[in-house]
Protein backbone atom coordinates (compact mmCIF):
# COMPACT_ATOMS: atom_id res chain seq x y z
CA UNK A 1 0.00 0.00 0.00
CA UNK A 2 1.32 3.59 -1.00
CA UNK A 3 0.89 6.37 1.70
CA UNK A 4 0.65 10.22 0.53
CA UNK A 5 2.55 12.22 2.59
CA UNK A 6 -0.40 13.55 3.80
CA UNK A 7 -1.92 10.58 5.31
CA UNK A 8 1.70 10.37 6.44
CA UNK A 9 0.53 13.02 8.44
CA UNK A 10 -2.31 11.56 9.44
CA UNK A 11 -0.84 8.52 10.98
CA UNK A 12 1.55 10.41 13.11
CA UNK A 13 -1.35 12.16 14.41
CA UNK A 14 -3.35 9.43 15.37
CA UNK A 15 0.21 7.88 16.60
CA UNK A 16 0.12 10.94 18.97
CA UNK A 17 -3.37 10.81 20.02
CA UNK A 18 -3.03 7.58 20.79
CA UNK A 19 -0.16 8.08 22.79
CA UNK A 20 -2.21 11.11 24.84
CA UNK A 21 -5.14 8.56 25.44
CA UNK A 22 -3.48 5.71 26.58
CA UNK A 23 -1.24 8.13 29.16
CA UNK A 24 -4.15 9.63 30.86
CA UNK A 25 -5.87 6.61 31.33
CA UNK A 26 -2.84 5.09 32.66
CA UNK A 27 -2.20 8.09 34.54
CA UNK A 28 -5.99 7.59 35.59
CA UNK A 29 -5.82 3.99 37.14
CA UNK A 30 -3.41 4.48 39.51
CA UNK A 31 -5.38 5.23 42.21
CA UNK A 32 -2.33 7.44 44.46
CA UNK A 33 -0.31 10.63 43.77
CA UNK A 34 2.90 9.66 42.76
CA UNK A 35 5.53 10.25 40.65
CA UNK A 36 4.61 7.66 38.15
CA UNK A 37 1.00 9.19 37.35
CA UNK A 38 2.86 12.49 37.07
CA UNK A 39 5.05 11.15 34.63
CA UNK A 40 1.75 9.93 32.73
CA UNK A 41 0.22 13.28 32.90
CA UNK A 42 3.13 14.87 31.83
CA UNK A 43 3.88 12.67 28.44
CA UNK A 44 -0.10 13.03 27.68
CA UNK A 45 0.30 16.43 28.04
CA UNK A 46 3.64 16.43 25.43
CA UNK A 47 1.43 14.38 22.88
CA UNK A 48 -0.91 16.69 22.78
CA UNK A 49 2.04 19.29 21.46
CA UNK A 50 3.69 16.59 19.02
CA UNK A 51 -0.16 16.82 17.44
CA UNK A 52 0.00 20.09 17.03
CA UNK A 53 3.53 20.41 15.28
CA UNK A 54 2.27 17.33 12.76
CA UNK A 55 -0.89 19.28 12.49
CA UNK A 56 0.82 22.75 11.22
CA UNK A 57 3.16 20.28 8.93
CA UNK A 58 0.01 19.52 7.17
CA UNK A 59 -1.26 23.55 7.02
CA UNK A 60 1.96 23.83 4.84
CA UNK A 61 1.81 20.59 3.53
CA UNK A 62 2.99 20.64 -0.13
CA UNK A 63 4.04 17.57 -2.11
CA UNK A 64 7.82 18.46 -1.80
CA UNK A 65 7.18 17.90 2.54
CA UNK A 66 7.97 14.07 1.90
CA UNK A 67 9.00 12.25 -1.08
CA UNK A 68 8.23 8.53 -1.01
CA UNK A 69 8.42 8.19 -4.71
CA UNK A 70 10.79 4.78 -3.94
CA UNK A 71 8.32 1.76 -3.85
CA UNK A 72 10.83 0.44 -0.62
CA UNK A 73 10.25 3.65 1.14
CA UNK A 74 6.59 3.42 0.74
CA UNK A 75 6.40 -0.52 1.69
CA UNK A 76 8.51 0.25 4.76
CA UNK A 77 6.77 3.26 6.46
CA UNK A 78 3.65 1.57 5.84
CA UNK A 79 4.95 -1.78 7.51
CA UNK A 80 5.85 0.93 10.54
CA UNK A 81 3.00 2.39 10.54
CA UNK A 82 0.87 -0.56 10.69
CA UNK A 83 2.98 -2.53 13.28
CA UNK A 84 3.33 0.38 15.47
CA UNK A 85 2.11 0.08 18.77
CA UNK A 86 -0.51 2.98 18.91
CA UNK A 87 -1.20 2.68 14.61
CA UNK A 88 -4.74 1.82 14.98
CA UNK A 89 -7.24 3.92 16.15
CA UNK A 90 -8.94 3.83 19.82
CA UNK A 91 -5.50 1.50 20.55
CA UNK A 92 -4.30 3.89 23.30
CA UNK A 93 -6.89 3.82 25.21
CA UNK A 94 -7.62 -0.09 24.91
CA UNK A 95 -3.87 -0.65 25.59
CA UNK A 96 -4.64 1.09 29.23
CA UNK A 97 -7.93 -0.87 29.59
CA UNK A 98 -5.57 -3.98 29.64
CA UNK A 99 -2.49 -3.09 32.01
CA UNK A 100 -2.70 -4.79 35.22
CA UNK A 101 0.26 -2.05 36.97
CA UNK A 102 2.13 0.66 36.90
CA UNK A 103 4.81 -0.95 35.84
CA UNK A 104 3.51 -2.55 33.28
CA UNK A 105 2.09 1.00 31.87
CA UNK A 106 5.95 2.36 31.66
CA UNK A 107 7.17 -0.92 29.86
CA UNK A 108 4.22 -0.11 27.05
CA UNK A 109 4.81 3.16 27.36
CA UNK A 110 8.56 3.00 27.08
CA UNK A 111 8.04 0.10 23.60
CA UNK A 112 5.33 2.88 22.52
CA UNK A 113 8.26 5.81 22.69
CA UNK A 114 10.59 3.63 21.05
CA UNK A 115 8.25 2.51 18.26
CA UNK A 116 7.75 6.14 17.75
CA UNK A 117 11.63 6.93 17.14
CA UNK A 118 11.95 4.27 14.80
CA UNK A 119 8.70 5.39 12.78
CA UNK A 120 9.82 9.25 12.56
CA UNK A 121 13.33 8.78 12.19
CA UNK A 122 11.80 6.62 8.97
CA UNK A 123 10.12 9.21 8.28
CA UNK A 124 12.73 11.68 8.58
CA UNK A 125 14.74 9.66 5.21
CA UNK A 126 12.31 10.76 3.30
CA UNK A 127 10.91 14.47 4.85
CA UNK A 128 12.03 17.55 2.67
CA UNK A 129 12.77 21.24 3.28
CA UNK A 130 12.13 22.83 6.52
CA UNK A 131 10.10 20.04 7.73
CA UNK A 132 13.36 17.67 8.30
CA UNK A 133 13.48 20.24 11.57
CA UNK A 134 10.42 19.59 12.68
CA UNK A 135 10.38 15.86 12.77
CA UNK A 136 13.72 16.03 13.88
CA UNK A 137 12.46 18.01 16.93
CA UNK A 138 9.69 15.31 17.33
CA UNK A 139 12.25 12.65 16.96
CA UNK A 140 14.32 13.82 19.90
CA UNK A 141 11.16 14.56 22.13
CA UNK A 142 10.52 10.74 21.86
CA UNK A 143 14.25 10.35 22.61
CA UNK A 144 13.77 11.96 26.09
CA UNK A 145 10.77 10.53 27.08
CA UNK A 146 12.30 6.90 26.15
CA UNK A 147 14.51 8.30 28.84
CA UNK A 148 12.16 9.85 31.33
CA UNK A 149 10.32 6.63 31.37
CA UNK A 150 13.70 4.36 31.87
CA UNK A 151 14.19 6.52 35.03
CA UNK A 152 11.01 4.77 36.76
CA UNK A 153 12.04 1.08 35.31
Amino acid sequence: MYYSGQEIVEIAVRIEENGNEFYTAAAEMIDDVNDIKGLFYDLAEKEILHIAIFQKLAEKFDAETFDFSSPDASDYINHLAESHIFGKPDSGKNLAKTLKSPKEGLETALKFENDSVAFYTELLQYTRSDSKKLVQQIIDEEKEHAEDIKKFL
